[in-house]
């Protein structure tokens, strides 16, 4: 049954084109305006329960979007093969060769037609078709929803290491004469995760890469903390109250996180989880130019002295290791065990003592750079005397936070740590160094120096990169511990800095993707364009004179009928012999059939015979 027949009980033709025309306007506004909320948006997502269906029906949303795609795709097709019909019904109303009215034909179904002899009509029927064709296409590709990353701007403030008010506090703090007996407990408390943060940082062990992870208050980073704290809620880590325990007293508990979203104009979509979220955040981080080479004794000496007490079963050294680094002294204080005879056991015991110089609380450190010196004796004795000398400094960090691992990437070389020359950030990194290279060493062996003998002691240059690593990652732990104590107890605004990044939510919906959309919009509106032009050509051919509606000459049957009405008879005449004949040039057109009442009731196909021209006068 043909729309026409389906719907003119109940309209006119020229209501049944302005509906056409509305309806296909209707349809082609809903494309526009998807289109342009998806361009608007940049994404458009789809809320959390429905996401969370698709995840657990697939098929299904496949299957409802290739429903709805072909029910427009059909009404589509539907609305321009009837107004292109009617357009052509008024239109072929006059005489008309038999391939013209095969290209109608073609062009109302709609197919193609080929004829190298007419190829502009050839071309258009085959641009009609393949542009319908493409419509159902066009429809699915626009409506179904994909895994999209929708990015939402972050900002937010964290404390700031190099800011004058923090400066001012944390070197106040350091001077405290208390500040030793605060701060023993909570080095003590995470004298083991000092010792892991070194380790972890160590990127190639025995001269193979490797990829650590390490873990403080709760939070998960890769390899290293870099000196960031966390600036995303979820990765915030422990949610236990940390107490009285702020300030340089901190070893873990709850660290509040400042930062905010901006959803823009898609404030009601605020608090959407998706699949999955990560993040990426520019903060401000600390790190250390670390350089690990033999002593140059030239301008440092290193001096280990032992003081043996012999005892009934053992023997006990109490070692003084002394440095002097360039006119500054140090003095570090060492307790081992040996045999019976006052020897340790060059097989299965060494010692390993670490100095750090200048003295970190003494007036005489250096705030832009100090050393740290190391000297493997024992079983350790394939570590020469070494220097390492840490240059820490404040930089700009690229953190990403994702699968609940956080993991920093510096993106420029230094910010300038040194602002105030009395900066006391590099003390602080100095003082748990110090602190931690005494709890390294046990009575008979040494963490630091077992980890060298399991992975570099044929190498020198294996074991000094090992160690720089292991050196910086302490001082960006410290650099953490630190911001976490001082971030704990809440921080004032003159102490603060910016921060900001973007959280991407994976979930599923629409992305901005201007050329594609461009083409589907090119598609859906060159129908509707078409659409539209024909059926306003129909309605004012309507006005001139009425059409047949009941005749539809594209159905094989009303055709059929129409052209054995007609009679259709050969144009060959026997003098033609030598033309080249093609039937489809020969020129017809549809009359209406009468009946003896006058009333019109149905079409024939006639042939028109070409006017002859005249015979001259010789002929």
């Amino acid at each position: 049954m043909h729309f026409a027949n389906f719907v003119k009980i109940r309209l006119s033709p020229t209501s049944l084109l302005l509906v056409t025309i509305f309806g296909q306007t209707v349809i082609m506004g809903f494309a526009w305006g998807f289109t342009g909320g998806i361009l608007y948006t940049g994404v458009l997502a789809l809320p959390d329960h429905i996401v969370h269906l698709i995840t657990k029906y697939p098929t299904e949303l496949t299957l409802i979007v290739t429903l709805i795609s072909t029910t427009l795709s059909i009404i589509t097709s539907m609305f321009f093969t009837f107004a292109v019909k009617e357009a052509l019904r008024h239109h072929l109303s006059g005489p008309t060769t038999l391939f013209k009215l095969r290209t109608a034909i073609a062009l109302s179904r709609p197919t193609w037609v080929l004829r190298w002899r007419s190829l502009k009509l050839s071309v258009l029927t085959l641009v009609v078709y393949a542009v319908i064709t493409f419509l159902n296409t066009s429809w699915s590709t626009l409506l179904l929803p994909t895994l999209v990353q929708w990015p939402v701007a972050t900002s937010g403030t964290e404390l700031d290491l190099g800011s004058v008010a923090f400066v001012n506090q944390l070197s106040t703090d350091l001077r405290a004469t208390e500040a030793n007996s605060v701060q023993a407990p909570a080095f003590e408390t995470i004298n083991v995760l000092t010792l892991l943060s070194g380790i972890a940082a160590v990127e190639t062990q025995g001269g193979v890469q490797t990829n650590s992870m390490f873990s403080f208050n709760g939070v998960s980073y890769n390899q290293s903390t870099g000196g960031v704290l966390p600036a995303i809620e979820e990765y915030s880590g422990s949610s236990n109250p940390p107490g009285s325990n702020v300030g340089l007293a901190f070893a873990g508990g709850r660290v509040p996180v400042n930062t905010s979203f901006d959803w823009g104009h898609l404030e009601r979509d605020a608090g959407t989880q998706g699949i999955g979220k990560n993040y990426t955040v520019t903060q401000q981080g600390v790190t250390a130019n670390v350089s690990c080479q033999p002593i140059d004794r030239s301008q440092n000496s290193f001096v280990v002295v032992p003081d043996v007490v012999q005892g009934p079963n053992n023997t006990f050294f109490t070692w003084e290791a002394g440095v002097n680094c360039s006119g500054s002294l140090n003095l570090q204080l060492y307790f081992t065990a040996g045999n019976m005879s006052g020897q340790m056991d060059s097989a299965s015991e060494g010692f390993l003592p670490v100095v750090v110089c200048p003295n970190p609380n003494t007036t005489t450190f250096n705030p832009y750079k100090f050393n740290v010196f190391m000297a493997g004796l024992y079983k350790y004795s394939f570590l020469p005397t070494t220097v390492c000398e840490v240059v820490p400094y404040l930089t700009t960090v690229n953190v990403t936070y994702n699968g609940g691992i956080i993991s920093v990437e510096r993106i420029d070389t230094s910010s300038g740590l040194t602002s105030s020359p009395n900066l006391p950030l590099s003390q602080y990194i100095a003082t748990l160094m110090a602190y931690q290279a005494g709890a390294n060493q046990g009575m008979t062996t040494n963490t630091i120096g077992d980890f060298l003998t399991a992975y570099g002691t044929s190498n020198v240059s294996v074991m000094y990169s090992e160690l720089e690593d292991y050196w910086r990652g302490i001082a960006e732990f410290a650099s953490t511990q630190l911001r976490s104590g001082y971030t704990a107890s809440g921080v004032p605004s003159n102490m603060t800095r910016s921060t900001s990044g973007t959280m991407y939510i994976t979930t599923y919906g629409w992305r901005s993707q201007a050329h594609t959309y461009i083409l589907l919009l090119v598609v859906i509106t060159l129908i509707w364009g078409a659409t539209t032009l024909a059926a306003g050509y129909s309605l004012i051919q309507e006005k001139i004179h009425a059409s047949d509606p009941s005749f539809d000459f594209s159905d094989p049957v009303d055709l059929i009928i129409a052209a054995s009405g007609g009679r259709l008879e050969s144009q060959l005449h026997h003098d033609d012999r030598n033309k080249v004949y093609n039937s489809e040039d020969i020129t017809v057109r549809f009359e209406d059939v009468h009946d003896k009442l006058g009333r019109r009731t149905s079409k024939r196909l006639v042939t028109v015979v070409p006017d002859l021209p005249p015979k001259s006068a010789d002929s």
